[in-house]
Parts: structure tokens; C-alpha cells; sequence
């Protein structure tokens, strides 16, 4: 049923288990991993067979964010039109917002190093279990890029709008212990036993009713302050700074990031 190039799918009904599948390039996530992440939440979204969907890396690392090779690729195969760029950060805005309506609860659990679009997509599951010996960061600045896809504003209403402004500005890595600290994830745990407390916490939730569940998830996500106005200007934005000064920063700042 679930037969895709990027991720693994593993039916465990009522649990989806859905495993970022390129450890080679560290789970970095191009336009085809974002396109079959998006099919699955498509296709199971009102499928209430499942229940909870859990969202891990193979390999050692979670997800290295964007493929920065493709988009390097992209913008040296025409630089006069980056209309694409606009385009990619819809795609992912569409993508992420799903989370928030879907009926599943979604886990992420974080079973290593998580950059830039890899922590976005982190931070819009339900419950977030990282490993203590994890890390994470948001890279964008050294790449001429800001932290985009709607990551910042969510990252606002996670940890506030000072250690948001610390986290992208500076684009320094941080532990799980800091995440923990700053409220990004819900637990830290040894790798060791990341998988025996992510189906713990699985375990506790396909016990409840599902109705009252999910119902529950959309209110609270309802009562967290809309960011929908700020994704109007986010993907022009991304646009912008990518165009600003031709293209010499970013092809810098990908090629820092490929090495």
C-alpha cells in the first residue's frame, strides 16, 4: 500500500510508523521526500485505522533539513527565474499545515541531529521524544537564507520570541537538553531507550477514546495565535533574500553546506 523512493512506511495499524529514508544524504529533505510525506498524510488524513503516526530518521540522523545539493542545482540552472523558489515554499507551507488538522497524533521521534527543514518538521507533531545524545539547529543564516516554510512563527509560539530570535540568528547547534529546557520537546531520553518510550507514549495514546483525542488536538491547536497571515509573505520573503545580491551569498552558503 505504501511504496515510496524517500521514506520508509511501516503499517502497524493503528499505528503508521514513517521512517526518513536517504540515511546516504543524511535524510535531507528534497522535493520528493516533501511530495510522498505529503501523499501520506493525504491518504490516511480521515482514515481512522490509524490512530497515531510516528516520524523517525533511518540511520544516525534525523534529518539534515533541506537538500541543499538540489537547491543549489536549481538556482544554477537558471538564475533569472526563481519563480520555483515561491513555489517550493507553498508546497511546504500546504505540506506542514496538514499536521495541524490532521486527525492522527503525530510523534516525532528524534533519534539524531535535526536541522532547519528536519526540526520544522519536528515541531509540527503532536509530541516530540528526542534522544539525549541528538542535537539541533537552524543553519539558514550561514546559508543566506532565513528559517522558512512557516518554521519561524511556530518556533514563536514554541519557545517565545527571544530564544527564537537566539535559535535563528545565530544558527548555533543545541542539545536535547536545551531543547528540553527551552519547551521544544516534551522528553529526553538515551537512544538506547528512544524506542521503547516513543511506544510507550504510543501505547497511552491508542488506549483513549480516539474521538475525544483528536478533538482535543484541534482545540488546543486552535487556541495557539494563528500564523496563516505571516505565510502569505513567507515564501516572497524567502524569494527575496535569495535574489537580493544575485545569488552569490546563497551559492556560498550551499556550497559551506555540502561539505
Amino acid at each position: 500500500m505504501f511504496n515510496y523512493e524517500t521514506i520508509q512506511v511501516i503499517d502497524e495499524k493503528p499505528v503508521l510508523r514513517v521512517n526518513l529514508n536517504r540515511p546516504e544524504k543524511a535524510n535531507a529533505m528534497n522535493a520528493l521526500m516533501n511530495s510522498e510525506l505529503n501523499d501520506v498524510l493525504t491518504r490516511v488524513r480521515q482514515n481512522h485505522d490509524y490512530r497515531v503516526i510516528v516520524f523517525t530518521g533511518n540511520g544516525r540522523v534525523f534529518s539534515a533539513g533541506a537538500d541543499m545539493k538540489e537547491l543549489s542545482g536549481l538556482l544554477k540552472d537558471d538564475p533569472t527565474d526563481t519563480t520555483w523558489i515561491r513555489e517550493d515554499q507553498l508546497q511546504r507551507h500546504e505540506f506542514l499545515r496538514k499536521f495541524d488538522t490532521l486527525d492522527q497524533i503525530t510523534v516525532a521521534a528524534i533519534n539524531g541531529p535535526m536541522r532547519g527543514a528536519g526540526m520544522a518538521l519536528a515541531m509540527v507533531c503532536d509530541f516530540r521524544i528526542m534522544a539525549e545524545e541528538a542535537d539541533g539547529g537552524l543553519p539558514e543564516i550561514e546559508r543566506g537564507l532565513f528559517f522558512s516554510g512557516g518554521g519561524t512563527p511556530r518556533l514563536v509560539n514554541l519557545v517565545g520570541p527571544l530564544k527564537a530570535k537566539e535559535l535563528i540568528m545565530l544558527g548555533e547547534t543545541f542539545t536535547a537538553e536545551e531543547a528540553d529546557k527551552m519547551g521544544l520537546v516534551n522528553k529526553v531520553v538515551p537512544l538506547a531507550e528512544l524506542e521503547s518510550s516513543t511506544d510507550e507514549l504510543v501505547g497511552k495514546l491508542t488506549a483513549k477514546s480516539f474521538a475525544p483525542l483528536r478533538i482535543s488536538k484541534k482545540i488546543v491547536n486552535a487556541a495557539v495565535p494563528a500564523i496563516d497571515p505571516l505565510l502569505y509573505y513567507d515564501a516572497e520573503l524567502q524569494e527575496a533574500v535569495m535574489t537580493a545580491g544575485g545569488t552569490a551569498d546563497q551559492m556560498a552558503g550551499f556550497e559551506k553546506a555540502k561539505k
